[in-house]
């Protein structure tokens, strides 16, 4: 009998806390991208991390959606995360998705984040103020630090004008669940007509989403400024690493589109 939860069978867990292991996915000779899984079974973790630069956003698209159906594929099968690491590492290179060079051994790190390094080892974030993602001084509060955040925020925001999207439009918006450690805290959105996306938090706010959406307002400042727009800056990060403040976005997560910014809001009302 398959003692595993339906929320096991129904696909692997997208991040893990312990050791990983992985394997460099290459498409004609260019690496796009690393497959993982847990190396502790019990966490039952795995997932395909991309390249962002490798690949333009059309062909990430492309490649994104045939790792997640054999992903999904696997797990609905009842593979172990190591067992499907092995079989994909086996898959002949696909005409759009890549695959796993014969011979190449499978490698160790101590966890996500080093992945992430590994993956992307030039990435160097746009810097804000630490204040603004960092942690709460041990004598405030979690409320104290909400409207502390805020207030800076505020105090910050000048210097965003011009630099990042809107934060506010009227036409409908496209949006992606946002995870932290297989939590969602947030959605990421777009508008298709407008100069606008955003990060919303889960409400009410926590001290995890201040230090999330300090981390988005960066990464929007950094993908504006390579002229994508609103619409490209959301899709370009799924099934990017996660990073330990901002979250990611699942590389099997749906797009949904919301009719307005208020419909959105009380889809994040907890």
């Amino acid at each position: 009998m398959d003692k595993r939860s339906s929320s096991e069978r129904a696909g692997y867990r997208s991040s893990c806390k312990g050791p990983i292991l992985h394997c460099p996915v290459f498409l004609s000779g260019k690496k796009i991208a690393h497959i993982w899984c847990a190396k502790n079974s019990e966490e039952y973790a795995a997932g395909y991390t991309m390249v962002i630069s490798a690949l333009d956003l059309e062909d990430r698209i492309k490649a994104v959606l045939v790792w997640s159906e054999r992903m999904a594929q696997a797990a609905r099968q009842g593979l172990p995360p190591r067992e499907a690491l092995e079989l994909w590492r086996q898959e002949p290179e696909h005409l759009e998705a890549g695959g796993v060079p014969a011979g190449t051994p499978v490698e160790e790190l101590p966890d996500e984040e080093a992945l992430g390094r590994v993956v992307e080892p030039g990435y160097v974030p746009i810097p804000i103020p630490e204040e603004l993602g960092g942690e709460p001084e041990q004598s405030q509060d979690d409320s104290d630090f909400l409207l502390f955040g805020m207030d800076r925020w505020n105090d910050f925001a000048p210097e965003t004008i011009g630099k990042t999207y809107d934060s506010w439009t009227g036409q409908p918006v496209h949006y992606l669940p946002v995870s932290l450690q297989s939590r969602v805290i947030g959605y990421l959105w777009a508008s298709a007509t407008d100069d606008a996306a955003d990060f919303q938090p889960l409400r009410p706010q926590e001290v995890v989403h201040n230090r999330a959406y300090g981390w988005w307002v960066g990464e929007f400042m950094r993908l504006r400024g390579s002229g994508v727009s609103p619409l490209e800056a959301l899709r370009s990060r799924i099934g990017a690493p996660e990073d330990p403040r901002g979250g990611g976005i699942d590389a099997d997560a749906q797009e949904r589109v919301a009719a307005s910014l208020d419909e959105l809001k009380e889809i994040a009302q907890r």
